[in-house]
């Protein structure tokens, strides 16, 4: 294997997790596990990187592991991590590659990385099928929806929450704007003051102060200028 494989391990209890990486170090076919202890710690993740595999423990804080399948149903091979053999048969309707029961036990792990290695294509042919991804799952409310870049007007801070201005309308977030900023690709997006983050590909005028965006007009916050005109110009919309 030429590359070594990036795990994410979705546990809350220490000493599973402990002990999960540590054997996984042991293997010498990954890189540092990435650990999130609740699905909203994964949900975050996932939406911002990739992971050429998941140890998925059901019984979180927060949600039912299982939720996190629902979330990314195009996922990288899952393999389930429980001490409930009776919840296996629920497991493998969510495509998982296997289900590994606690404590673990390192020969038995290495025939579920083993089944887990032989669906995940070589670093070529991901790069060659796998689609640049487009689109941001936010929750609102008590839900979560998904926006796709090319409708996202720009984003507004609103108290602790933030207002997505889309082609179809305004929809408020449950989230602050340093974590929205967090989430999103630096191209299109980009912050233009400490209460907006526009989407560079409906900017339609520029003026010294202030963004045209669509019919909206959004400020340039002062200590943003700099940075905002740089962006523009290496993005070919500000000629130098």
């Amino acid at each position: 294997m030429e590359h070594k494989l990036v795990p994410l391990i979705v546990e809350d209890d220490p000493l599973a997790q402990k002990s999960l990486v540590y054997l996984l170090t042991k293997t010498n076919m990954f890189e540092d596990a990435v650990v999130c202890g609740t699905v909203t710690e994964a949900f975050e993740y996932l939406n911002r990187k990739t992971a050429d595999i998941i140890f998925l423990d059901i019984e979180l804080p927060d949600l039912s592991g299982l939720e996190l399948l629902k979330l990314f149903p195009a996922h990288a091979p899952v393999v389930v991590t429980s001490s409930h053999v009776e919840l296996a048969v629920d497991c493998f309707d969510f495509d998982v590659i296997d289900f590994l029961t606690k404590p673990f036990s390192y020969t038995r792990l290495l025939k579920s990385i083993q089944r887990a290695t032989k669906k995940i294509p070589s670093q070529q042919v991901i790069a060659e099928k796998t689609p640049v991804k487009n689109y941001v799952f936010l929750p609102t409310g008590r839900s979560t929806v998904r926006f796709n870049y090319s409708d996202i007007l720009y984003i507004e801070a609103y108290g602790v929450y933030v207002k997505i201005v889309t082609s179809d309308g305004t929809v408020v977030v449950n989230q602050m704007l340093s974590n929205i900023e967090e989430v999103l690709p630096q191209e299109p997006f980009l912050r233009i003051h400490r209460s907006f983050i526009v989407n560079m590909n409906h900017i339609n005028r520029i003026s010294s102060n202030e963004l045209r965006v669509s019919t909206y007009f959004l400020p340039i916050g002062m200590s943003y200028k700099d940075k905002v005109t740089q962006k523009l110009k290496s993005s070919g919309l500000l000629s130098e």
